[in-house]
């Protein structure tokens, strides 16, 4: 039987109004979400700003 572990993130859900402050947000985004891809956690669920991410467990 598979196990899983699962992790749970938050994003903030009010950028501020500049684009460049938005796109700073986005890629900051975008880097946590490419580390986690790379130590194995897939995105399952995103909800109300809580992005939800498993991996299978050793």
């Amino acid at each position: 039987m598979k196990k899983y572990e699962y992790k749970v993130i938050t994003v903030p859900t009010a950028f501020a109004v500049s684009t460049q402050a938005y796109e700073k947000t986005a890629r900051e985004f975008e880097t946590q979400l490419n580390e986690l891809g790379a130590e194995g956690w897939e995105l399952v669920q995103r909800m109300d700003g809580f992005f939800f991410f498993k991996r299978e467990s050793n």
